[in-house]
């Protein structure tokens, strides 16, 4: 069976709290940023994506086109949500006191992330109510 932890990110101070998902000692979002670091490309995307997070995590607003609720059905009891800048995507869902980050990605593989992050969504759903 999948573990899942939750793992507060430090650096993220507002009303919200900001958790990375980490599924069997690996985190999604973790080797995400680590690639971009690697690459040394779209880390000011990145940056910027943070600064983003921090705006959610203290309630304020956000244009459709930075932030934008991507949940399947408004009956969805587990809200999915996207931070977009010009390359870069982070998925995270809602959570009762703010949000996690399940994983980022790149525009050009969205589809395809998509799905994944619907997968893991899923299963951690699944997870909670047992």
């Amino acid at each position: 069976m999948t573990k899942f932890t939750l793992n507060p990110i430090e650096e993220i101070d507002g009303k919200q709290d900001i958790y990375k998902i980490q599924i069997d000692d690996e985190c999604l979002f973790d080797n995400f940023e680590d690639e971009i670091e690697k690459r040394g490309q779209y880390e000011e995307e990145l940056n910027s994506i943070y600064s983003l997070i921090e705006d959610v995590a203290n309630n304020k607003l956000l244009p459709k086109t930075k932030f934008r609720d991507i949940s399947i059905s408004k009956k969805d009891t587990v809200k999915e949500y996207e931070f977009k800048s010009k390359h870069l995507r982070v998925y995270p869902i809602k959570a009762s006191n703010g949000k996690i980050i399940i994983m980022g990605g790149y525009k050009n593989n969205q589809k395809k992330d998509i799905k994944k992050f619907r997968s893991i969504k899923s299963e951690y759903v699944k997870t909670l109510e047992k």
